[in-house]
């Protein structure tokens, strides 16, 4: 009876731990025609909308999520990309572009925090004007680059649990977008 008893939570623990998929994702490039897009992120990812207050008022955000099952023993907590289109008057303009990058990546950063004293650095995205931030949270650290092309506002983040230290994907991650034309 207690060989029975053993092989049973043996068993039971396995496939647990099979269920869980121990972090390791399939990834492949996730193409967006009409958020003119790609990205190498990990697979089976989620798309929602949201209307949402952006630098440009009140808009419609487009979201490509990837999280984890709940049962996932995984270092990452979320890949995300997501886009809005930008009025034409704002992009034009080389002065107010940084100025509507600057209040995007303000407005970002307090979805993650109530300070207000944040100033993104200024980047370029795979060529794309943008800024970035990397927020240092209780459990997280989250990492945000936002950069505007082709009349759109993109935004990636990738949310990950603290003392993962470097990982590849994360750069695999941003490196890869790309705006389609």
């Amino acid at each position: 009876m207690r060989s029975i008893t053993f092989f049973s939570a043996v068993m039971l623990s396995l496939f647990m731990l099979a269920s869980c998929g121990g972090g390791k994702e399939q990834w492949a490039v996730y193409t967006s025609g009409e958020g003119g897009f790609s990205v190498r992120m990990p697979g089976k990812v989620d798309k929602t909308d949201k209307t949402e207050v952006t630098p440009f008022g009140k808009q419609k955000t487009h979201f490509v999520t990837w999280k984890p099952s709940a049962m996932a023993i995984n270092k990452f907590k979320l890949f995300q990309v997501s886009y809005t289109d930008c009025p034409q008057k704002f992009i034009a303009d080389t002065v107010l572009l940084d100025v509507m990058l600057d209040s995007s990546i303000r407005m970002r950063y307090r979805d993650f925090t109530e300070k207000a004293d944040v100033q993104g650095e200024r980047i370029e995205l795979n060529g794309y004007p943008g800024r970035a931030f990397i927020y240092d949270g209780k459990d997280d650290i989250t990492i945000v680059k936002q950069c505007i092309t082709n009349g759109r506002k993109y935004d990636l983040t990738v949310i990950v649990k603290k003392d993962q230290g470097t990982n590849p994907e994360i750069s695999e991650f941003f490196n890869s977008f790309q705006a389609l034309k």
